[in-house]
């Protein structure tokens, strides 16, 4: 019996993103996707995610998400992020996935992207 093992670094990243069925924009170092947002004040809605693609995945999780447009998050450490354009407005949430450890996968991250999605505040 044979047993594969995922692939590591980017194009393991990018390959567990694509079995998780998302389609994947490579912009230099980061991959970007359509993201439906599932839970809170936001759900249902469609936004960009940006992730920097991780050289040591799945040792290591993204640093945190790129979000576009910009949503902001309740708390804070929201900042610039290298993937503004003219035409795109993106920010980046410094939020590291808490969790990693306990589940190093495309799946786990999704997991921690739900989580911060579902910490946003609704609409005054």
């Amino acid at each position: 019996m044979t047993t594969t093992l995922p692939e590591a670094g980017p194009a393991g990243m990018l390959a567990g993103l694509a079995a998780a069925g998302y389609t994947v924009d490579q912009r230099g170092e980061f991959a970007i996707l359509d993201y439906m947002i599932e839970v809170g004040p936001k759900a249902g809605e469609t936004v960009k995610i940006g992730l920097a693609l991780v050289q040591d995945w799945p040792l290591s999780p993204p640093p945190g998400p790129h979000v576009s447009p910009r949503l902001g998050h309740p708390d804070g450490a929201v900042h610039a992020s290298p993937l503004t354009t003219d035409g795109e407005e993106w920010e980046y949430w410094s939020r590291p996935a808490t969790n990693w450890p306990a589940d190093r996968t495309v799946r786990g991250y999704l997991r921690h992207l739900r989580t911060l999605f579902s910490q946003l505040e609704p609409p005054a």
